[in-house]
C-alpha cells in the first residue's frame, strides 16, 4: 500500500504506464499530479493522482497533508476503481491531520461505495488497505471491523482472483488486532501466526546459508562481542556513488529501495552473527572523498570504504549511528519518511 504503481516487465498497456516507464517506476508527486492534469478523463486520471496523494503525504513539506487530501479529493471525484484507493487516503490523511470524526464518517462513506461494488480482487485490495491505514493510526477496533469485513468477503467467494493472499494477510493482521485488544485468538490467527513465522525462518536460514558462502559482514572469528557497523549512503548521493564506483550495482542493485533492502539484510547477518550491537551510519560521498584524501587512503579501494565507516561512526559523526533496528514506530533510518515498521522492517521486506 502507499506506493506509486510499477510498471510490470511487459511493455506498457496504458498511457499512464508509459509513462511511469519513462520515469522508471520513481515518479514525482508533481510529475503524478501533471500527468492528471494533462489527461483529463483518461482511467487513469485517479490513479495517477493517488499516486501523487501517497508521495505528497509521505514529503516532510509544511502543509504536505493537506495537500495530499486534496489530491485524493480530486481522484476520489473521478471514475475507475482508484476512487476507492483515494477514499483510503482520505481517511489516512484526515487522522494525520486531527480530523478523526471527519476519518470516521469517510470511513461510513467508503463503505457504502464498497457495498455497491460487485465483490473482487480491488474490493479486498481497499479494504486490506483500510485495516493497514487503521491498524497504524492505533484505531485497532475499527481495524478489526474491517478485517473481519474482508474474511467475510472471501469465505463468501473464494474465487476472487489472489483470494489466498489476501486471506493470509488479513488473518495476520486480526491476530495482532485481536492481540493488541486483549481478545483471544482462534485456532486460524495461531495458524497464520505459525506460518509467519515459519516463513521467516526460512528466509533467515536462506540468508545465513548465502552469508556463509558469500558473507557479506565481517564477523570476528572469536566468541568476543563486536559492533557490526554498516555505511549508508546517504539516498541523494545514491546516484553519483554508483557513478562513481560502477562495479557496487552489484552489492547495492539498481535503485534506492534495492539498496536499503540489501543493507536491512546485512544488519540482519551481523545479529545473527553475534554482534553486541548493529549501527547504521549515514554519510555522504564529500565526506568520504575528504576523509581519505586527510587520511591518504585510496578511494577506490574497498578497505578505505569499510575504514571510514568505523571511523565516521565512531570517532568524526557518532551521532549518526543509528541503533538498528529502530522502534517499530520511530522514523525508518532510510529516509522514506515512514514508520520503520511500514518501511524497512515490514514483514515482507524481512
Amino acid at each position: 500500500m502507499n506506493e506509486p504503481a510499477v510498471p510490470a516487465p511487459s511493455p506498457p498497456t496504458t498511457a499512464y504506464e508509459a509513462f511511469l516507464d519513462t520515469q522508471r517506476g520513481k515518479p514525482s508527486a508533481a510529475a503524478c499530479e501533471q500527468w492528471a492534469d494533462e489527461h483529463a478523463g483518461d482511467p487513469a486520471q485517479a490513479r495517477a493522482l493517488v499516486d501523487a496523494g501517497w508521495l505528497t503525504a509521505r514529503s516532510s513539506r509544511s502543509g504536505s497533508g493537506a495537500a495530499a487530501l486534496a489530491l485524493f479529493r480530486r481522484a476520489a471525484d473521478g471514475d475507475g476503481e482508484h476512487r476507492l484507493d483515494a477514499r483510503v487516503g482520505i481517511v489516512d490523511q484526515l487522522y494525520a491531520l486531527g480530523r478523526a470524526q471527519d476519518a470516521e464518517r469517510a470511513q461510513e462513506e467508503l463503505r457504502t461505495c464498497l457495498d455497491a461494488e460487485p465483490a473482487g480482487s480491488s474490493r479486498l485490495r481497499v479494504i486490506d488497505d483500510m485495516v493497514e491505514v487503521l491498524a497504524e493510526t492505533g484505531r485497532h477496533e475499527h481495524a478489526l471491523t474491517w478485517c473481519q469485513a474482508g474474511l467475510d468477503a472471501i469465505a463468501a467467494d473464494e474465487g476472487i482472483p489472489q483470494a489466498a493472499k489476501y486471506r493470509h494477510g488479513l488473518l495476520i493482521h486480526r491476530g495482532f488486532l485481536r492481540s493488541e485488544l486483549g481478545i483471544e485468538l482462534d485456532e486460524d490467527d495461531l495458524a497464520a501466526e505459525a506460518e509467519a513465522d515459519a516463513s521467516l525462518t526460512q528466509f533467515r536460514d536462506s540468508l545465513l546459508e548465502a552469508l556463509s558462502q558469500d558473507p557479506a559482514v565481517d564477523a570476528p572469528e572469536d566468541a568476543e562481542a563486536f559492533d557490526g557497523i554498516l555505511l549508508r549512503w546517504v539516498r541523494e548521493d545514491f546516484a553519483a556513488v554508483r557513478a562513481r564506483w560502477p562495479e557496487s550495482t552489484a552489492s547495492y542493485g539498481d535503485d534506492y529501495d534495492t539498496y536499503a533492502a540489501r543493507l536491512q539484510h546485512d544488519a540482519h547477518a551481523y545479529s545473527e552473527a553475534g554482534a553486541a550491537r548493529v549501527r547504521i551510519v549515514s554519510a555522504t560521498l564529500a565526506e568520504f572523498e575528504e576523509y581519505a584524501r586527510r587520511h591518504g587512503r585510496e578511494p577506490g579501494a574497498a578497505e578505505t570504504r569499510r575504514a571510514f565507516s568505523e571511523w565516521h561512526a565512531t570517532t568524526e559523526h557518532p551521532e549518526r549511528a543509528l541503533l538498528w533496528p529502530p522502534a517499530r514506530n520511530g522514523p525508518c533510518w532510510c529516509e522514506s519518511n515512514r514508520k520503520y515498521k511500514k518501511c524497512c522492517g515490514a514483514p515482507a521486506r524481512n
